[in-house]
């Protein structure tokens, strides 16, 4: 499963936990913690090389991923940040394109904006300040989501280190 890929959809018909038992190989995450694509390609690189050096908290790799994904070590905290609660926008973590669940619920392809409430969410999810962000950043929005990123890589590195 080294060939994990990223997919964000925007979904007509709400998505919630019935997804997981009804679909193989695929980890559904509501996309509202997630700050973009390359948050979650970056946990998805963290949790295999926690397989391969067998210091993984989960013994699944999908589950492992939203681990790192979320900076949790508890599985029930990272469920609660990123579990699909009936939602629309949505990252799906599979090998291919899941073309039997973008028929049943009418999703697309989409880029999952993000904007100052996502910012905003991450920052209190992440157990972000401001002074954290502003001892890289200056004032400049686009600086300061970078940093935020940026700062969410560091903590999901740093999880194998505790």
């Amino acid at each position: 499963m080294d060939k994990i890929k990223v997919f964000s959809l925007n979904c007509h018909k709400s998505i919630g936990n019935e997804v997981i038992s009804n679909y193989n190989n695929l980890q559904v995450l509501d996309s509202r913690y997630v700050a973009d694509k390359e948050h979650l390609e970056f946990a998805i690189i963290q949790a295999i090389r926690s397989f391969k050096r067998k210091k993984m908290i989960s013994k699944n790799l999908m589950m492992e991923i939203m681990l790192k994904a979320s900076a949790q070590r508890q599985i029930s905290k990272a469920i609660e940040i990123f579990g699909v609660k009936k939602s629309n926008l949505v990252y799906i973590l599979t090998e291919t394109l899941p073309v039997k669940l973008m028929r049943e619920y009418k999703c697309n392809e989409v880029k999952i904006l993000f904007n100052k409430k996502k910012y905003v969410d991450l920052k209190k999810q992440f157990k972000i300040s401001d002074n954290e962000i502003s001892v890289i950043a200056g004032t400049n929005s686009k600086e300061r989501e970078s940093v935020l990123k940026m700062i969410i890589k560091e903590r999901i590195a740093l999880l194998e280190a505790k």
